[in-house]
């Protein structure tokens, strides 16, 4: 790990910071690599339930790619359109993840929040997609997310003028789950994780599976995919426990089995 990453542990919560401040946390080549490599070990780690994202310091969350870093377009590219440094390729996760945007999202970094299942911001937090007023457009997701995830015409205002909104009106369309005062950020975002790590850890899997897997098919395939998910769950010792702490009046003690 780099001091362009941070990761941390409070429980089984993981913390991974983006440590660029003086470059708005802006995403590098090596970044985003070294971002994939650390979810990918998180994902793979038993004693992780919950992995929370944010930025170093109060101005960014991530300012997006780092216009100096950005890499050279190949043949490669031109023909299948995915590079090996790509966002989106580590954030197949399925445990939640959830950010702290503390400062500006711009371009990658808001693509960066959208893909997170769930968002808390800062009251002094803005967003935009602007790659529209650089000739380009999102590449990492902006695009796809949005449109799942806010109004169709609000999804195209972001889209098409490219303009910050402030964290007030970002949480008005949906895309927030929740905005307070700067000093109450992690804490508020930290109290979340560890409610959400409370739950069974094969539950919590299943679900973010059954959602993310399911929006991309028919409703009937999707509904068979659910079931299936769930009868995994039926015979797990975790079951077991939760039904047995309610009737008993406690609290379980998952063991992610």
């Amino acid at each position: 790990m780099t001091t362009e990453l941070l990761s941390d542990r409070d429980g089984s919560v993981a913390i991974l910071t983006l440590n660029r401040p003086s470059a708005g946390n802006s995403l590098t080549l090596g970044l985003i690599d070294e971002l994939g490599r650390a979810l990918a070990d998180l994902r793979e780690d038993p004693a992780v339930a919950v992995i929370v994202i944010t930025g170093s310091g109060d101005r960014a969350f991530c300012a997006g790619t780092d216009l100096k870093d950005a890499p050279p377009v190949t043949p490669w590219d031109d023909q299948f359109g995915v590079t090996p440094h790509h966002l989106s390729r580590g954030m197949e996760v399925w445990k939640p993840v959830i950010a702290a945007v503390n400062g500006y999202a711009i371009g990658g970094g808001f693509e960066l929040a959208l893909s997170c299942d769930l968002r808390y911001a800062s009251s002094s937090a803005t967003f935009s997609l602007p790659e529209a007023r650089l000739g380009t457009m999102p590449g990492a997701g902006g695009t796809q997310r949005i449109i799942r995830q806010a109004p169709h015409a609000l999804a195209m205002e972001l889209l098409l003028l490219g303009e910050r909104w402030d964290a007030a009106r970002i949480l008005a369309a949906g895309l927030l789950n929740g905005v307070c005062e700067p000093s109450e950020l992690m804490a508020t975002t930290m109290d979340v994780a560890h409610r959400v790590a409370r739950n069974a850890p094969l539950s919590l899997r299943a679900i973010k599976q059954a959602v993310s897997r399911g929006r991309h098919l028919e409703l009937g395939a999707a509904l068979t995919l659910e079931r299936t998910l769930f009868n995994l769950l039926r015979n797990t010792e975790d079951r077991k426990e939760g039904r047995a702490a309610f009737a008993e009046k406690r609290d379980p003690e998952f063991r992610g089995r």
